[in-house]
């Protein structure tokens, strides 16, 4: 179904604000009421904002390219590079921190607290803050959740273990999932994932949010695959699959951007695209790999290089070439030089993301249908579920290859690749390895797999500060400020919370 490429009026926030309060002569002698700053705002505008809010800085420059992007090696820092050598600013982690506690789940929560009678809102509601507190948790292990977003009641939440944490997303999805049926008072327009659909009815966008709702508990179970024996994780995900999940590429969940003043946050991180930045390329480790397997995707993901289209480029001026992990301002003196031209090789010579990617308009995924046949492939894999493993792998590379647009010969033509034909004994990492390719442009999801499965095996840059990639996100320094006591119980709790520790499920 075709997506709007417009937002109505309803979907900006200032207009959003300044339209819920309308003159009405009777209520003039309510002289304490500020109109312009109003007590309740509708539940519609506040789930419009908060996912804005938590697309644009969960798949932000900041957030996802900034971090996650970098130490799963899908992309490389080409300039201000202390993410990428293991060291990210506190700055950053602090800002992201207070931006998602303050913003999104502060007005997801507000939503749940006054729409208790309008289970369509609720739903959709509920799934969103599952996914925007997953991807936090993943990120930081223990962290405030249910004494968190609380305001002035509560200046000081103590910080819930991942296991707690976890148990709510699954209560919330199944939740979720049971009362979204698209009557009473529903999102439609209000819904920047599905509502932008054209045409589409209330049932209909309800049934997108159920699939979404399952899909998303699915992904979560999984997560759970080494812990206890996976017994909690196999448990989750057949109660996952009892219910609809995505079936198609018309399933998939994404934000859809307007662009002008409504942007995809990485538009600006390029320049092409209105952006004042251009300090990130694709990874040499991806690019190369890509090229080693024939993908056919790398032509999606990555741009050509500048200099290869450029008015006298030489054969050394290659088409696809990606830019190393871990390099600092120093290390690049140690960058090969074009055997060509004897020049030191500059931004031109390495592969932007695709204006496909990086457009104003470009979406930003939730999830895919995909992930979720991937899901489905290892848990058939590891016994879980009937199904045949090897057709629901060939079937979640398939997706992903048509959700990009490689041909169907070109997808053929992979599938019978000697080290892509699915073979049992290596199904986990074959699994494992793809999914990690499909997952680019996820990239916090591709992280926080690539820690689950330690496949690929990826190694930190040569000027990185620590001998292994990072596999969490440190604490922000206003904790040790404003909630220290809580801070220093969730640190002893998980025994370490040091940039190379892992997080509670990674094992």
């Amino acid at each position: 179904m075709m997506r709007k490429q417009f937002f109505t009026t309803s979907l900006v926030a200032a207009s959003l604000v300044a339209g819920l309060v309308a003159c009405d002569n009777d209520k003039l002698t309510q002289v304490n009421v500020n109109p312009n700053q109003p007590e309740k705002v509708q539940s519609q505008t506040l789930f419009t904002n908060a996912t804005l809010s938590a697309m644009g800085n969960l798949r932000g420059a900041s957030f996802e390219h900034g971090l996650g992007s970098l130490w799963v090696q899908h992309y490389a820092e080409i300039q201000y590079a202390e993410a990428d050598v293991n060291n990210p600013r506190g700055s950053t982690v602090e800002g992201l921190w207070n931006v998602l506690y303050s913003g999104s789940l502060q007005d997801y929560t507000q939503i749940l607290n006054q729409s208790v009678g309008s289970p369509s809102i609720l739903g959709p509601t509920l799934t969103m803050r599952a996914f925007l507190v997953e991807e936090m948790t993943d990120l930081w292990g223990d962290m405030p959740f249910t004494e968190a977003s609380k305001g002035s009641a509560n200046l000081t939440p103590k910080y819930d273990s991942q296991q707690v944490i976890y148990d709510s997303l699954f209560a919330s999805l199944s939740q979720a999932a049971a009362i979204t049926t698209g009557t009473g008072d529903v999102l439609l327009a209000a819904d920047p994932v599905y509502g932008q659909t054209v045409g589409i009815t209330a049932a209909a966008q309800a049934a997108k949010w159920v699939k979404l709702a399952n899909s998303l508990h699915a992904r979560a179970a999984m997560r759970l695959s080494n812990v206890d024996g996976g017994t909690k994780a196999k448990a989750e995900l057949v109660k996952a699959f009892a219910g609809p999940v995505m079936t198609s590429n018309a399933d998939n969940a994404f934000m859809t951007w307007p662009g002008g003043t409504i942007t995809n946050p990485l538009c600006g991180n390029w320049t092409g695209c209105a952006g004042t930045r251009d300090d990130q390329r694709i990874s040499k480790r991806f690019v190369d790999t890509l090229k080693v397997t024939g993908d056919p995707r790398l032509a999606k993901y990555a741009a050509p290089t500048s200099a290869s289209t450029a008015a006298g480029a030489t054969p050394c001026d290659s088409t696809y070439r990606g830019f190393p992990n871990g390099i600092s301002e120093a290390g690049k003196a140690t960058l090969p030089k074009n055997t060509c031209t004897g020049k030191t090789m500059g931004l031109a010579d390495f592969s932007r993301p695709t204006l496909s990617i990086r457009s104003q308009t470009s979406p930003s995924y939730i999830m895919t249908y995909s992930e979720v046949l991937f899901i489905r492939a290892e848990a058939a894999q590891r016994g879980w579920i009937a199904g045949d493993a090897k057709s629901l792998y060939e079937q979640a590379i398939t997706a992903s290859m048509q959700q990009w647009g490689v041909a169907a010969a070109d997808i053929a033509t992979y599938l019978a690749k000697p080290g892509v034909v699915y073979n049992p004994a290596t199904g986990l990492k074959q699994i494992a390895y793809e999914k990690w390719v499909s997952l680019f442009n996820l990239e916090n999801e591709a992280y926080a797999e690539w820690r689950r499965l330690d496949y690929p095996v990826l190694k930190p840059g040569p000027n990185a500060i620590t001998p292994t990639v990072p596999t969490r996100l440190p604490y922000p320094a206003v904790e040790s400020s404003l909630n220290n006591e809580n801070l220093t119980a969730a640190s002893t709790a998980q025994g370490s919370v040091d940039i190379s520790a892992k997080v509670w499920w990674d094992k």
